[in-house]
């Protein structure tokens, strides 16, 4: 059977994985749990409430005005639109979620995408997949409805990006906020509007669940933590994302749980942990256990020699048969005293 191996010490094999990552990706389908998430994550980016940052999360364009026909639908188009799209130049590319964010006001809009990632080859592996996949959000905007038209750099929208590393052996949080520095000329008026147009186009975090999480209060670690890590008490998950305004439905808590059911196929780190505790102890005590059995032979040997060199062969069973507890040496002395 071929299995996958997480930084944190889980192993699943192949199908589980992908029965996984199928999990996570429905959580994200659920708008407003995508919502509470981006404004946990982002709160710059998305001070809104969270009723109407779901409103404003979009898998497609408002309706268009073509007069031809009104009632058609702009869709985010290409690699924007597909999860999984086969393109001829940059191959295929594989979102977890990615929406965009309708706003009335500058930038205009973002694209966002989500990903959660419970299989990390290496670091250098998935730092080369963020840059990819952030490289694939820009470009993808060319000539689609979502970005922008032939040389109209400026319609380009702003890309914010979350990997969520759900099984590390300790929790992180790593953040690029996406600002530029001036070098030279910090008071040139050019060189500040350049600044500001840079600033905000990439933005990107990502987090690193451990089985520590609990023990930090940024509420980016707690939000995630609760939807991707809280499988072992689904009452305080509930009760965290009903505070935090996600209504439990019978679809929200049947996606958490089918979640929780495949996650816990994994040999659990807080059991893994319990385990190697009960290990060492016990380890430990079967080496005082020798030590101590060792002392006892030491001593039935030395008894022994003692018998022998007395000429009180007969008394041997008696050191033979002594069982090895504190009470040997006392059996062998009153069979030395005896012979005596």
């Amino acid at each position: 059977m071929t299995t996958e191996k997480t930084p944190e010490g889980r192993t699943m094999d192949l199908d589980g994985l992908m029965r996984l990552n199928q999990n996570a990706i429905q959580i994200l389908n659920l708008p407003r749990m995508l919502a509470l998430i981006l404004k946990k994550c982002f709160p710059e980016q998305f001070p809104e409430p969270l009723e109407e940052l779901e409103e404003r999360l979009r898998r497609e364009l408002p309706r268009s005005s073509d007069k031809a026909d009104p009632g058609r639908k702009k869709h985010l188009r290409n690699d924007l639109t597909n999860r999984s799209n086969e393109n001829p130049k940059t191959g295929l590319m594989q979102f977890d979620s990615i929406i965009l964010k309708v706003v009335e006001v500058e930038p205009g809009a973002f694209l966002v995408n989500v990903e959660v990632q419970n299989k990390v080859e290496s670091y250098s592996w998935f730092s080369g997949r963020v840059y990819s996949y952030i490289a694939r959000m820009l470009d993808s905007q060319k000539d689609d409805q979502a970005g922008y038209a032939g040389d109209r750099y400026q319609d380009l929208k702003p890309v914010i990006a979350l990997w969520i590393l759900s099984h590390e052996r300790k929790t992180w949080l790593i953040s690029y906020p996406g600002k530029t520095k001036i070098d030279v000329g910090r008071e040139t008026g050019s060189a500040k509007a350049m600044k500001s147009r840079l600033d905000g186009v990439i933005t990107y975090r990502i987090i690193g669940l451990g089985p520590d999480w609990m023990d930090h209060e940024e509420e980016a670690v707690q939000c995630l933590g609760f939807i991707f890590r809280c499988d072992e008490d689904k009452e305080k998950q509930y009760d965290y994302l009903e505070k935090e305004g996600i209504p439990m439905t019978v679809e929200t808590e049947k996606v958490l749980d089918e979640y929780s059911d495949a996650q816990f196929q994994w040999f659990h780190r807080s059991e893994e942990e319990k385990y190697n505790r009960m290990k060492a102890e016990m380890d430990e005590k079967l080496q005082k256990s020798d030590e101590k059995l060792q002392k006892l032979r030491e001593q039935n040997e030395m008894y022994r020699k003692m018998l022998m060199e007395a000429g009180l062969g007969e008394s041997l069973s008696v050191a033979e048969n002594a069982s090895f507890d504190d009470d040997a040496d006392e059996q062998i002395r009153k069979a030395w005293e005896t012979g005596k």
